[in-house]
């Protein structure tokens, strides 16, 4: 009879620590997953975050180039008027030119 009381008291040592590894596996699973899950989560958060701020980059180097663009559109317009205003100047100063010359020619024909 002690022989058994002690083989059933080693059966339920056993049985206990069979229990205790089994919750030991079941929370290391359960941590696991846990940390697994957080994982995920911060790389689509990080993920979220990099897209953002490469949008945030692209919009930057757009508005950038606009400005550059307008910078120079307007830099060529101002190069044109300039032009042109020297063509009007120098047309209205070949005018008077221009007449002296004909009214010359035509007091010659008389």
């Amino acid at each position: 009879m002690l022989n058994e009381t002690k083989e059933a008291e080693i059966l339920n040592e056993i049985r206990d620590s069979e229990k205790k590894a089994e919750d030991i596996v079941e929370k290391a699973k359960r941590e696991s997953q846990a940390i697994l899950d957080d994982a995920e989560k911060n790389s689509s958060e990080l993920l979220a975050a990099k897209k953002e701020e490469i949008s945030k980059a692209q919009k930057r180097k757009l508005m950038d180039f606009r400005d550059k663009a307008k910078s120079i559109k307007d830099g060529k317009l101002e190069e044109g008027k300039k032009s042109l205003n020297q063509l009007k100047a120098k047309a209205v100063k070949n005018v008077s030119k221009a007449v002296e010359f004909v009214m010359k020619k035509f007091e010659e024909r008389i």
